[in-house]
């Protein structure tokens, strides 16, 4: 006999181009994920978002979607100086969450995040995935062989 799979409830605040072309595309691809509702607060980036990921239902307002859908967890991907707040409420109402490098902007904004995560119990990730890339590993050990980093500036470019 075969058991049914639960998924993953997500909401998703934020209908912006790293959510169109990186985030919400893997989330489409998981099995146990269901991408049950999307907010965001330009209407035509919304509908559009939502239509090409078939995501059912769609909201202007973080809070009130998030109290309607009580998802299992939350992805938040905004410009930094637009996430403490939402990050902030999508923890203090006990949300598993999801957001994109930086985590604020003061490490006191930080830190306040990593308070409320372990405060409330929720399970958090911040993306930093390309600071374990081999290539960016190399780099940064040829670079410190020269001295200690006190600055850096990189651009990444992609094969699309």
């Amino acid at each position: 006999m075969m058991s049914t799979m639960q998924k993953i409830r997500v909401a998703l605040i934020g209908a912006g181009g790293m959510a169109n072309n990186t985030h919400y595309p893997s989330l489409k691809r998981m099995a146990d994920v269901e991408m049950c509702a999307i907010c965001d607060v330009i209407p035509d980036k919304l509908t559009a978002t939502a239509e090409k990921f078939a995501i059912p239902r769609q909201y202007n307002d973080y809070k009130k979607m998030l109290a309607e859908e009580a998802p299992d967890a939350v992805y938040a991907l905004m410009p930094p100086h637009h996430l403490f707040d939402v990050a902030a409420y999508c923890l203090m109402q006990k949300h598993n969450l999801f957001i994109e490098k930086p985590p604020a902007i003061t490490t006191e904004q930080t830190r306040q995040l990593a308070i409320l995560a372990k405060k409330n119990g929720c399970i958090t990730m911040t993306g930093f995935q390309r600071r374990h890339v081999p290539i960016i590993q190399k780099a940064k050990e040829l670079v410190e062989s020269k001295g200690k980093i006190h600055s850096c500036v990189a651009t990444f470019y992609k094969f699309n």
